[in-house]
């Protein structure tokens, strides 16, 4: 069988959308970022000695240091202060921002959406759910297979839900689209879930599992709460 390219299956979609959510691809972005950082902050550090340098070439030292030179500069006229306010401002400013973006994409690369590697066979993220009584509750799961092997077609199953009451959501009353998932190599499929919630439902927070089809070791967490019915 001839080998398909990249845009026959829309693959290199799949592509775009597996390295934004590849969290080891997110880390090495993190880690690049930061090294842009430091890179350009030792760059404003230099530019400022420079500055500082050159403003005091060519004065003339004061024979006796004045009483208030620590007040106003190393120099004793006022220029250290003017050099290193704005260095230190500068580089206190970048640091935040940096570390600031840093903390950013690494809780984005922690939480993300629900997800199945299975090629790692690795589960990530949990599949919160929410609705009104009667309504319905939707969501999405990835599914990764960073490999190149074919997996076939991955079919998703959930258990049904259990609130502290007792009261359940059967199992039968969620839905996944689509219900056969085919995972060629170098691939990802996101999968809809919906959840039917009737109005014999009561208000509560639900809790099951989400498995994948022939992987056993893959599981993740799914919650949906259901609120009150709007008066």
């Amino acid at each position: 069988m001839p080998e398909r390219g990249i845009g026959d299956n829309g693959n290199f979609a799949d592509l775009f959308f597996a390295s934004i959510l590849d969290p080891e691809a997110n880390v090495r972005r993190l880690t690049a970022i930061q090294a842009e950082g430091f890179r350009a902050a030792s760059e404003l550090v230099d530019r400022f000695v420079r500055m500082a340098n050159s403003a005091s070439n060519g004065m003339k030292e004061p024979k006796e240091p004045r009483v208030d030179a620590a007040a106003e500069g190393a120099d004793g006229n006022g220029t250290g202060r003017a050099v290193v306010e704005p260095l230190l401002q500068s580089w206190l400013s970048i640091t935040d921002q940096f570390l600031r973006g840093s903390t950013r994409l690494v809780d984005e690369t922690r939480e993300g959406p629900a997800r199945l590697d299975l090629e790692k066979v690795e589960a990530q993220g949990t599949l919160e759910l929410e609705s009104a009584s009667p309504g319905c509750a939707r969501g999405e799961v990835w599914l990764h297979n960073r490999g190149l092997g074919n997996l076939g077609d991955i079919r998703l199953r959930c258990s049904e839900l259990l609130a502290h009451d007792g009261h359940v959501i059967s199992a039968a009353a969620i839905q996944f689209d689509p219900e056969m998932v085919p995972m060629p190599g170098r691939s990802s499929r996101g999968v809809s879930v919906k959840v039917l919630v009737d109005q014999e439902v009561p208000p509560a927070r639900y809790c099951g599992t989400l498995l994948a089809e022939g992987f056993p070791d893959l599981a993740i967490p799914v919650t949906v709460t259901v609120r009150a019915p709007a008066s």
